[in-house]
């Protein structure tokens, strides 16, 4: 199948991409180089002729694609029960509010 091309980036949202060759991508993934040579018609890229450059954005797919959960913590996850949110404390009443007291004044020294 022939690789399409895109004018739009709906997965980038890199304020500023940034452009990593084979060598400088395997080392933020931390893998071989040879990794990505081997696997490029499969991971997503961007490709300026024959250069081949990945930016910050792609390079979290392709750890995406490779991450493993194990079935028994993929569960736990699914049923986990959302968190409930702090709730806050009542408002106070106007009664139970009290003025704070006179602050003492600065004595000027001679």
């Amino acid at each position: 199948m022939k690789a399409m091309f895109r004018n739009e980036r709906p997965h980038c949202t890199c304020a500023e991409v940034r452009n990593y060759r084979y060598e400088a991508a395997a080392e933020k993934l931390g893998v071989p180089e040879r990794f990505l040579r081997d696997r490029i018609s499969r991971l997503p890229h961007q490709r300026m002729g024959d250069n081949v450059v990945f930016c910050d954005c792609e390079l979290r797919i392709v750890q995406q694609m490779f991450t493993v959960i194990p079935d028994e913590i993929w569960e736990r996850l699914l049923n986990q029960q959302p968190e409930a949110a702090p709730q806050a404390p009542a408002p106070r009443s106007l009664r139970s509010i009290k003025p704070a007291g006179a602050r003492p004044r600065a004595v000027a020294v001679p």
